[in-house]
């Protein structure tokens, strides 16, 4: 594989430099990743199945965890504050809020899990057969693999209460964006967390303030037009109404947005990748 990886490494004469080690170390992983699929398929199954092991509830803890959390939010919006939305009944709104409770649990647990993934394991990395980079992977995909409970419960609740239509059939981009994006996170935190551990602190914080950044219980248009920007400062803004496009049909943005932001996140993803690979070799001097 490292013979195969350094092949890969060829001068890309008609590009900047900077342009040409991201192109660079984007080929070797998506070498590593057609090489090595069946590992990372292997390493995400184990992860999902240890997270929970010896409870007695099992993987039904992903839902019901969405279910407490739905519910929190729910009490906080109809019964404290009494919102009513005119496009929504208080059924209508519980799948507003889990439509968009989805997409920010899903990342919320890819970050958590990834971001200390790779200072944790830096004993066991040494002596690893499989690409380094996938460990931070790995924990992302068992992350989105609790999800599909939820979103089969969701998928369920949209369809009695009518809003199927060919919307659902844009669940698979969201679901892709949603990865994409925290694939770029999980790679840059989780090698920079190597270096300055008190990062993990950041993250629980920030995780924090997103929850009441992002338009889970709200609209963007209840939001006051002088602070607005911020809501689209959130890059979960967009994954959220891209979950709530597919599963009820709404959304706040144009949906060419969705493809600005896809688009986003594969330069993303590269550029991560490249800054976590570039920065491996230093792993061994934190150990």
């Amino acid at each position: 594989m490292r013979e195969a990886a350094a092949s890969l490494r060829k001068p890309w004469p008609w590009l900047p430099p900077g342009l040409s080690i991201v192109v660079q170390e984007t080929a070797i992983i998506l070498h590593h990743l057609r090489l090595s699929w069946r590992v990372l398929w292997a390493l995400t199954k184990i992860e999902t199945r240890r997270k929970y092991a010896g409870s007695v509830l099992g993987l039904l803890w992903y839902p019901m965890y969405s279910a407490l959390l739905l519910g929190s939010y729910c009490f906080l919006y109809l019964v404290v504050f009494k919102l009513r939305f005119r496009e929504f009944g208080s059924y209508q709104y519980v799948l507003f809020v889990f439509s968009g409770l989805i997409p920010f649990l899903g990342f919320s647990e890819a970050v958590v899990t990834s971001a200390s993934s790779v200072r944790q394991n830096l004993a066991i990395l040494r002596n690893a057969v499989f690409p380094i980079e996938f460990v931070p992977l790995k924990y992302v995909c068992a992350a989105l693999a609790g999800l599909v409970s939820s979103l089969a419960i969701l998928t369920a609740l949209s369809i009695a209460s009518g809003f199927l239509g060919w919307h659902l059939l844009y669940l698979p981009v969201a679901v892709a964006a949603l990865l994409g994006f925290s694939i770029a996170v999980a790679w840059t935190l989780s090698a920079a967390t190597v270096l300055l551990p008190d990062i993990t602190q950041v993250v629980n914080i920030a995780l924090m303030l997103l929850m009441f950044l992002s338009p889970v219980g709200y609209t963007v248009d209840m939001v006051p037009a002088n602070i607005r920007f911020l809501v689209f400062l959130n890059p979960l803004t967009y994954l959220i109404d891209a979950f709530r496009f597919a599963f009820l049909g709404v959304r706040s943005t144009a949906i060419w947005v969705d493809g600005a932001f896809i688009a986003a996140c594969v330069v993303a993803v590269a550029l991560s990748g490249t800054f976590f690979r570039r920065l491996s070799p230093l792993f061994a001097d934190y150990e």
